[in-house]
């Protein structure tokens, strides 16, 4: 500002024609700059304190408006959410309180698990994983190279695994320290993985592709794509047989018979699905304009949850609290979605 507001001002040289009025005009220049410094001295010497209480107040929060939340897992109590900058956001009281971490070095985190011996890992976009063992900190490792891990999941064995580029899977069975890759051979991106129990697991990714495996992953077989290559962002299966994709337009597609066929199950929206997960015989799909959409065992169709507050943001991050809760996370949101006996959800902004 100040390059602007000051300017060398010379009234000395000058010729006959036009000396006059270029010394007129450089005379009320000074007149001005001396105004300005004596302005300048009597506000200086106002020495009022900048008050950055409001500004810190929000700083001290856990969930700020910048946040990208990409995912959200849970280990009974524990509940960690994960997204851009390195921003780790975990309740160690079932959601009701919240603490905020931001890793060394800011890594962009895609995706984040628990295993069954309380120890979560995240994975980010430049082939790290991050490992914090129950009660411990966050640890980073290499992952072998891979073209931009997107997913991963952790089994009931507590094995470890990775979704990425070409559409590989890696997975390590001792925390990281050593890894197995598989791929289709394939320049596709893999983009959900999950494990059902022991034996079974599902992949999905670009193109509609979907691969399963009934051996604990020691081999995949790919099942039916989804229709009209569809490119699924998130993906839940209840069980060996049951599952759902959701993707852009608001599509859920529905298989019961382990990724033989797939069923159009109609939402009522066409805006963006970025998440899904499930608590016992409820179903919610989150996304776009911090859409939550939920549905029952048994249903056909899909509801929309008024309680949740209409915006230009989204949501992505899904993942139950036990009981009767959910926690759904996004850009600058993070929310508990309560099912009350009822039957009718609420949603609390925290």
């Amino acid at each position: 500002m100040q390059a602007r507001l000051w300017r060398k001002i010379t009234v000395s040289h000058y010729n006959q024609e036009s000396g006059n009025r270029t010394l007129r005009s450089g005379c009320h220049s000074l007149i001005a700059w001396c105004a300005l410094i004596g302005l300048g001295l009597m506000l200086g010497g106002c020495k009022a304190r900048l008050d950055l209480a409001g500004v810190e107040a929000q700083a001290a929060k856990p969930v700020q408006r910048s946040d990208l939340f990409q995912a959200a897992a849970r280990y009974q109590s524990t509940v960690i959410v994960v997204g851009a900058m390195g921003v780790v956001v975990q309740s160690e009281d079932g959601g009701r309180n919240w603490a905020r971490t931001v890793l060394p070095d800011k890594p962009f985190l895609v995706d984040v698990a628990a295993c069954p011996d309380g120890s979560f890992h995240a994975v980010e976009k430049t082939d790290g994983l991050w490992n914090r063992q129950a009660g411990g900190e966050w640890t980073r490792q290499g992952l072998p190279e891979m073209t931009e891990p997107q997913a991963m999941a952790c089994d009931k064995a507590n094995t470890i695994w990775v979704t990425g580029g070409f559409s590989s899977i890696l997975h390590s069975a001792d925390a990281g320290a050593n890894w197995e890759f598989w791929s289709l051979d394939e320049d596709l991106f893999l983009t959900t993985i999950q494990f059902v129990d022991e034996q079974h697991g599902f992949a999905t990714g670009e193109f509609g592709t979907v691969l399963r495996t009934s051996d604990g992953g020691l081999t995949w077989e790919r099942a039916t794509d989804l229709p009209d290559s569809f490119y699924p962002q998130s993906a839940w299966f209840s069980d060996a047989a049951t599952g759902w994709a959701v993707g852009l337009d608001g599509i859920v597609w529905k298989t019961g018979d382990s990724a033989e066929t797939w069923q159009l199950m109609p939402s009522g929206i066409n805006s963006p699905l970025y998440g899904i997960a499930a608590l016992g015989d409820t179903l919610l799909a989150v996304g776009d304009n911090t859409t939550v959409l939920y549905t029952r065992a048994g249903s056909q169709a899909w509801q929309r949850l008024a309680a949740t507050e209409a915006s230009h943001s989204w949501l992505r991050a899904v993942t139950s609290l036990g009981g009767n809760d959910f926690v759904v996370a996004g850009g600058g949101n993070l929310f508990t979605v309560t099912i009350p006996g009822d039957g009718k959800l609420s949603a609390g902004r925290r």
